[in-house]
């Protein structure tokens, strides 16, 4: 009889308990536009890439004004630091800041509803618990072949996303963000935005805001003929190039979730070639164009299937305007 009532209550609080966490999976999404505008915090998180691990600090805060402020600390290898505002980065540190963009560095995800919607079928698989906290897992299913299926990790208490994993057409995961410790504003009076970790280090060398000319000799309005339906251009900057005095242009598209980069350089070697390559999640495919004369390599490159990223270059015309056919 007892054993009768002890499981009897066991299976009462599981059913209270997943009645009080249960919200349909439009409210989850609703509730993850307000937390990437609002919610503040800190916390320490692992990226899993082909097997290689590295492991990172963030404090994030929201100001009055609305702006966000985020900083990044690699916490094994180089000491990798980036400091952006609004998504915008505006220092890091030197031993990346010549080698990436503003773009290049951890991306920014701008969750909206509808276009989520749009894109993937978002069905709630279950809950779960990340960093000691309880989770609802939400499953972003792509509704083409043009993107990979996402599960998300989504903190019960302020909806920001605790893991994050990207898997491929079977189902085999590509790539994983995960927290490990996280610490919301909210929670124990804890205030990020007094924390004197939001203040960059003597390392963090700012990033000019001054933008880069183009090339007169590249001087066209570049675009693309097609792009996945559900991306839109999000970012456009022209930066010098690492291997020739001429300057590159950088389009970076996004869909909310998933984000792929186009680059434009002019090359003066006629023996220079294309390619198409798969580096864990990243598709990577370079194509040769010439327009009045002028040789320009083309480059893909982003967390999209390879066969996308090939007919996004393949569709690379001057002075034509994207289209989502």
């Amino acid at each position: 009889m007892r054993l009768k009532a002890l499981s009897s209550g066991m299976a009462l609080f599981a059913v209270l308990t997943s009645v009080a966490a249960a919200q349909p999976a439009s409210q989850w999404l609703q509730r993850l536009q307000v937390a990437q505008d609002t919610q503040g915090y800190q916390g320490a998180f692992v990226y899993e890439r082909k097997g290689a691990f590295s492991t990172h600090q963030i404090w994030r805060r929201v100001n009055a004004d609305k702006a966000i402020v985020e900083r990044f600390l690699q916490l094994n290898g180089p000491a990798h630091e980036v400091v952006r505002v609004d998504g915008q980065v505006i220092c890091m540190s030197g031993v990346i800041a010549n080698a990436l963009s503003s773009a290049d560095v951890w991306p920014v995800q701008a969750f909206n509803l509808k276009e989520l919607e749009a894109s993937y079928e978002v069905r709630e698989l279950g809950q779960s618990r990340v960093a000691g906290r309880d989770t609802v897992v939400l499953l972003f299913a792509p509704r083409d072949q043009h993107r990979y299926p996402v599960e998300l990790h989504i903190d019960e208490t302020t909806a920001i996303p605790l893991k994050t994993l990207l898997l491929n057409e079977q189902g085999q995961l590509l790539e994983r963000f995960q927290f490990v410790q996280f610490q919301a504003d909210s929670d124990n009076n804890l205030l990020v935005s007094k924390s004197p970790a939001m203040t960059p280090s003597a390392d963090c060398q700012t990033v000019s805001t001054v933008a880069v000319m183009p090339d007169a000799e590249l001087d066209v309005d570049w675009s693309v003929s097609w792009v996945p339906p559900g991306f839109s251009l999000i970012n456009s900057h022209y930066r010098p190039s690492e291997d020739s005095e001429t300057n590159v242009l950088t389009q970076v598209y996004s869909d909310g979730l998933a984000h792929f980069s186009i680059f434009y350089e002019r090359i003066d070697s006629l023996i220079a070639e294309g390619g198409r390559r798969l580096l864990g999640p990243t598709s990577v495919v370079s194509r040769k164009v010439t327009v009045d004369q002028q040789q320009v390599m083309v480059t893909v490159v982003g967390e999209i299937p390879l066969g996308t990223a090939e007919r996004i270059a393949v569709s690379m015309q001057a002075g034509q305007e994207p289209s989502d056919d």
